[in-house]
């Protein structure tokens, strides 16, 4: 019951502070990656980020609730710095843009005070042979891409905040029940970014800028590790440990948007670091597909990613059958994308 009422205040602080943000003078001027077409309130990330905190802080200090010892206690102070810096960082590059580089060396600060502070991907299969070294470094390449990752991603309206609170649910399955800190964790996160998404889809009256994207890409990170110390199973075969993965797995057409579009374009020798409209997002939205369609088909992606993460999490499919049929989805929607460019470039000059 008390929780109840947490929940509910952070979702009523996060609709305040994004009213409030939508007052303040910092706009995203349209620029040729854009997707909108005229100035709008940005660095809304700015409401969800301070609910959240505020939120997850009352309960994490408040007597009100007898919170045992929880494995989120020993990280959470590494976690709460990365954060600081990456929010710092990404508000003033929303107030005024700062260099690629500058943003890129305070993710790797971030991302190495996790790795200093213990937390890393493991290796299940490689067991205590491995070298420490090898998971660090994974852990390192993998925080920095859903940072930028999720920060690249953010291009549509409603796209990441709706995405991510759909995950937010399947990942309070994934690890129901485990200590109540750590689903306070997800809840609040839940209700924060839920507070923001009703002013962000269908029609966007503010966007949640860097500052909500990188914040965003690097607690799903965090937490995507934290989970693995939560899984239930045995997942001493795993390559990667199936906690990390399962964790993401929902936001997978999310991922692959991100990490196809990026090879595409080296493939073809653009710079990776130049604004583009590559996405397969942008696609859709170039053939005349509105924001609100587009992101609401991947919005079924989660759930669809988000089902059958649960029913392979819960052995009712093999991981293997799981991976064939994300595949088999995925080929299908990417072939579907190109071909509607394909169709909209053969009515545009005809």
């Amino acid at each position: 019951m008390i929780f109840s009422i947490v929940f509910f205040a952070t979702l009523f602080l996060s609709i305040l502070l994004t009213r409030l943000m939508m007052r303040v003078n910092i706009s995203a001027v349209p620029t040729q990656r854009s997707s909108h077409k005229n100035p709008t309130p940005a660095a809304g990330g700015v409401a969800f980020t301070v609910a959240f905190c505020l939120g997850f802080l009352f309960v994490y200090y408040s007597p009100l609730f007898a919170i045992d010892s929880s494995i989120l206690q020993k990280y959470i102070l590494y976690y709460g710095l990365a954060a600081l810096i990456v929010t710092l960082v990404s508000l003033r590059d929303d107030y005024k843009s700062i260099s690629y580089r500058i943003r890129l060396l305070t993710h790797f600060i971030s991302v190495l005070l996790l790795v200093y502070g213990g937390l890393i991907v493991e290796f299940p299969s490689f067991g205590n042979d491995i070298n420490v070294w090898g998971p660090s470094i994974f852990t390192v390449f993998a925080l920095m891409s859903l940072i930028n990752g999720a920060n690249f991603i953010d291009g549509l309206d409603g796209l990441l905040s709706g995405c991510i609170i759909i995950s937010l649910v399947f990942q309070i399955c994934l690890i129901w029940p485990a200590d109540f800190l750590f689903v306070a964790f997800y809840s609040l996160l839940l209700a924060a970014l839920l507070g923001f998404f009703i002013f962000n889809f269908p029609k966007a009256k503010i966007f949640m800028g860097d500052i909500g994207s990188t914040f965003l890409g690097l607690t799903l990170g965090f937490s995507a590790i934290i989970a693995q110390k939560y899984y239930p199973f045995s997942t001493d075969t795993a390559l990667i440990h199936k906690g990390f993965i399962y964790s993401l797995t929902p936001l997978s057409f999310l991922w692959f948007d991100v990490a196809f579009t990026l090879l595409r374009r080296a493939y073809l020798g653009n710079r990776l670091t130049e604004a583009h409209r590559d996405h397969l997002i942008h696609i859709l939205n170039d053939c005349g597909y509105s924001h609100g369609l587009i992101s609401s088909l991947y919005f079924i992606s989660v759930v669809v990613m988000g089902s059958f993460t649960l029913l392979s999490h819960y052995s009712y499919i093999n991981f293997m059958t799981f991976f064939f049929i994300y595949v088999v989805l995925q080929t299908c929607f990417c072939a579907w994308v190109f071909h509607q460019k394909r169709r909209h470039h053969k009515l545009k000059f005809t």
